[in-house]
């Protein structure tokens, strides 16, 4: 293929120009044009037929997520790589579905840079290592909430759960207050809370629950 051919898009010059220069130091890299707007970066391909357009995302007259719809429309061959300081994950998901072959941040450094833009012209998506690890933690955190909602017994607190094993052992409300020395009224909002957790209307609710779980084995 030769050279990969880029068009670099930016609004602030100083970034730009330390880019292109970056950009110019990768073997088999050529930057063919530069510009400050989605709408420059238009016209500039009318004449260009670059391998790969980095763009930032906020740009004036057409910010990065339109131009990028607007490059995938009119040019499907043309690879684009997504550069900003956002690392909004709903950014992320509307540059991807827009088109976008990728999507670093703007502190990344040149072995990375070279590393995702000879990714995506492989025909590989690739997202910065700092977005990559927030998607994870997300992913994670999400699977984790998913484990709580299945499971209720993760949702109960340890002053919930020892309310519970009481109550399915048929102590009463001030029973359970003299054995936790706590007040009644404590004990009645802990009873209301974890009813509503493990969905129960009554102690026999409760009971069942508790043996299904085993917790009266313990």
């Amino acid at each position: 293929m030769g050279n990969i051919k880029i068009i670099l898009a930016d609004d602030h010059q100083m970034f730009l120009d330390g880019l292109a220069s970056l950009l110019s130091q990768l073997q088999d890299v050529e930057v063919i044009a530069t510009a400050n707007s989605g709408r420059e970066v238009m016209e500039k391909l009318t004449g260009l037929s670059p391998h790969l357009v980095i763009v930032d995302i906020n740009m004036p007259v057409m910010n990065g997520l339109e131009t990028t719809q607007e490059i995938k429309a009119r040019y499907p061959q043309i690879k684009v790589l997504g550069l900003t300081m956002e690392n909004d994950l709903h950014l992320v998901k509307a540059m991807l579905e827009a088109g976008a072959s990728g999507y670093i941040l703007k502190n990344t450094g040149k072995t990375e840079l070279e590393l995702a833009l000879r990714q995506v012209m492989k025909g590989e998506p690739y997202l910065s290592q700092t977005i990559s690890n927030q998607l994870a933690q997300n992913l994670l955190r999400n699977f984790q909430q998913k484990n709580e909602f299945e499971d209720p017994l993760r949702s109960l607190t340890e002053r919930e759960l020892e309310i519970l094993k009481l109550i399915a052992l048929e102590h009463s409300n001030t029973e359970i207050a003299d054995l936790l020395f706590i007040s009644p009224k404590t004990v009645e909002t802990h009873r209301k809370n974890l009813m509503r957790k493990i969905e129960v209307k009554n102690s026999l609710g409760v009971y069942k629950f508790a043996v299904k779980h085993k917790l009266l084995e313990e």
